[in-house]
């Protein structure tokens, strides 16, 4: 239990640290009207809580509560209604929580709230833990968000900047987490990759061999776009048990670090057995973890490529068959809308094998449209449209392919 008298503390405290913070403009706008409690999932640091914020109308402020200040330590589910009197003692007109799941029974108290028809909105950076509580007590009164540190376009917005190659290169260099994009200091994309691995996997998965942990992320992120086994990673990096290394990649999916796409196949059991590939939700943060040290510019390229598709599309696969690859195939209920490749620069030597694999993958897949983007060439070569990333990066992806 904690006293309400350090609660209101804890609570003056961060929300005034909070109004100070600088509100962001996004391309996503949260429907605000919406009876349902408001969820916003995403890693950390690539502010979910301030978008709500920045959401809110000036004259309906919410109440801010992060559960990660350690003085909240002996926070309990029966602590939960002195929100609401202080609430109303503030007077505020909404609550927001910040990682809300590590406090045990939160769920029920989020019920309540929805029952009496007052506003909730919920941030959390652990994908399970969310949906557990989520899907078995609230089923039917949440909508839940995804939101990924800044598009391209969001960093435009956040420079002051125009669309081009010049700006894409710093977009391509520096990422889109917001605080990075201020300072700049590698050893906060490293900070940061650490507390992910530690403070959202390792403490909340009671993992006691955290190294193994750290050297699986940094795996991942040295091999960006590569395919990989579950058993020819673990014994790269020495992990007896390949169920040890498959429960870790699927830790590390949860806490939205990394995403890892199959093979495509229309049978589910040869996507389960054919190898993986990874990809990191920023491609800085990749590059600033990783012990490649001769930098892959055409896999970067690539991982800025599918979160700009993942932004849009949940279900994303690569393309194999014997004598050809395409880089991403993408499904709409369940159906290929699209495929497309990622080439650094086109040249003579790799032109052919290029829109080779485009092809393959749009005739066997039946994808009605497909595109090979390049750093910065365009052009219409054998029917295929070529593109610069930033310029396809101009919209949705889902516009592209006509999903909207």
């Amino acid at each position: 239990m904690i006293q309400i008298d350090l609660l209101a503390q804890v609570i003056e405290e961060q929300n005034e640290n909070f109004l100070q913070k600088k509100l962001i403009a996004r391309e996503m706008t949260l429907p605000l009207q919406t009876n349902q409690i408001l969820v916003v999932s995403g890693v950390r640091r690539c502010g979910k809580s301030i978008l709500i914020r920045k959401s809110l109308p000036i004259d309906q402020p919410g109440l801010h509560l992060n559960f990660e200040d350690p003085r909240l330590v002996d926070f309990e589910s029966p602590d939960f209604p002195k929100l609401e009197q202080l609430r109303d003692q503030f007077g505020k007109t909404s609550i927001l929580l910040d990682e809300v799941q590590s406090v045990v029974g939160w769920e029920i108290f989020a019920r309540s709230l929805h029952e009496k028809g007052q506003k909730l909105y919920i941030t959390g950076s652990n994908a399970s833990m969310l949906s557990r509580e989520l899907g078995t007590r609230l089923t039917g009164r949440y909508k839940q968000i995804e939101l990924f540190p800044f598009s391209y376009q969001e960093f435009l917005l956040f420079k002051n900047g125009s669309p081009g190659e010049e700006s894409f290169e710093g977009y391509f260099l520096f990422g889109g987490f917001p605080e990075y994009l201020q300072n700049q200091d590698q050893d906060y994309l490293r900070t940061l990759f650490r507390d992910i691995l530690t403070r959202d996997v390792a403490v909340r998965r009671n993992i006691s061999n955290e190294t193994a942990l750290i050297r699986l992320g940094v795996f991942l992120c040295s091999n960006v776009g590569k395919p990989f086994s579950y058993s020819r990673m673990g014994s790269l990096l020495e992990i007896k048990s390949v169920r040890t290394v498959i429960d870790y990649c699927d830790y590390l999916e949860e806490s939205y670090l990394f995403d890892l796409i199959p093979m495509y196949s229309q049978s589910i059991r040869k996507q389960l057995a054919n190898p993986k590939k990874a990809y990191c939700v920023d491609p800085a943060l990749a590059s600033a973890n990783s012990l490649s040290f001769s930098k892959d510019l055409g896999r970067k390229l690539e991982n800025y490529v599918y979160l700009h598709l993942r932004r849009s599309f949940k279900e994303i696969q690569y393309f194999q068959n014997k004598d050809s690859e395409c880089d991403f195939v993408v499904k709409w209920n369940e159906e290929i809308i699209g495929a497309v490749q990622v080439c650094w620069d086109l040249n003579p030597d790799n032109l052919q094998r290029e829109i080779k694999g485009l092809k393959a993958a749009m005739d066997e897949t039946k994808a009605p449209k497909g595109v090979l983007l390049t750093w910065n060439q365009e052009d219409i070569l054998d029917g295929i449209a070529v593109m610069p990333v930033w310029k396809w990066m101009m919209q949705p992806s889902r516009d592209f392919f006509g999903m909207d």
